[in-house]
């Protein structure tokens, strides 16, 4: 008997490392999910239909029903519904991925995956790095008013882990196979959502024409750059710094370079960085006093401007 039951324990824990594939996930009951995070049928009609207020939208009368035979939902003031994963990825902005890593522990009270939770900056780990489909991570590249025909070349999607909390957001991968991470989730600390980085830090290369170098600060300001531009790919090298402190390692490139284009931010930092780079080459275009003279960055001239206008578009980027 002894010999039987620990045999059964380590199934069971054998089972619990194996990773939820979709069809384990659909056989949870989607009742039972919704009891786990907070939501209680308001009416039950005998063992077949039950009534909810919808969990992902404000509905004062329950109008979100769950067929309990069949595992499905509907929403009636939506017109949506379908099985548990589809109700995951709606109810937290996610995709299959995050939805399969929610319901992996349905005994939690929260998602695996968070976007809303007060992040760190350090001791951050990647788990998993896929192309851009996140609801929320799509939102916000609206919101910063980046097409995702552009953002899709250059950025993926990451989830990652920092101490016990589990996060995702946009992933912009640099020379040394770092990543800068942006997400929307806004506190005090980051009043226009989340930056933070997976280690190590350093530059972005993007291969072009070696005599002119374009150097951004950031990546979001270079992603800027190609709506602006109406392009996909600078036709010169391009560098993002990702941050003015990596100016350092690339200092003999701008020492040989023919014409430096210069797309800082508009602040004590990026003041600095372009007096320094002045004083290694004096080839120096910058545009932030150009074209965006009264903006922060290019993507916050990009947001609050009428960039249509194509008569201060004759830039070095595209040549």
């Amino acid at each position: 008997m002894k010999i039987r039951i620990i045999t059964t324990l380590s199934k069971i824990a054998n089972q619990k490392k194996e990773k939820m594939n979709c069809e384990q996930a659909k056989k949870i009951q989607i009742a039972d999910f919704l009891s786990n995070q907070g939501h209680k049928p308001i009416r039950v009609y005998g063992n077949n239909d039950a009534w909810y207020n919808s969990p992902v939208r404000t509905d004062k009368n329950p109008s979100f029903k769950v067929n309990l035979s069949k595992n499905q939902w509907y929403d009636a003031g939506t017109g949506s519904g379908g099985n548990i994963l589809d109700l995951v990825i709606l109810m937290y902005n996610t995709d299959i991925t995050g939805a399969l890593l929610i319901l992996q522990k349905p005994g939690l009270s929260k998602p695996s995956f968070s976007f809303s939770e007060k992040q760190k900056t350090a001791g951050i780990e990647i788990k998993h790095v896929q192309p851009i489909q996140n609801r929320a991570l799509l939102q916000y590249l609206n919101e910063r008013s980046i097409p995702f025909e552009i953002a899709c070349i250059y950025v993926m999607e990451a989830y990652y882990v920092a101490g016990r909390s589990r996060y995702f957001a946009l992933a912009f991968k640099n020379d040394k196979g770092g990543y800068e991470l942006r997400n929307g989730f806004k506190t005090d600390k980051f009043p226009e959502g989340f930056k933070g980085a997976a280690s190590p830090k350093y530059i972005t290369t993007i291969p072009g024409n070696n005599s002119t170098i374009n150097v951004f600060e950031g990546f979001m300001d270079f992603l800027s750059a190609m709506v602006y531009y109406k392009t996909r790919k600078p036709g010169n090298k391009t560098i993002i710094l990702n941050t003015v402190e990596n100016l350092k390692y690339i200092e003999p490139l701008l020492i040989s370079a023919r014409n430096i284009n210069l797309f800082l931010d508009n602040d004590d930092a990026g003041n600095r960085t372009v007096q320094k780079i002045k004083a290694l080459n004096p080839n120096v275009t910058n545009y932030s006093s150009i074209i965006y003279p009264k903006n922060k960055d290019f993507n916050d001239f990009l947001n609050v401007q009428n960039y249509g206008n194509t008569t201060t578009r004759n830039s070095r980027i595209e040549q």
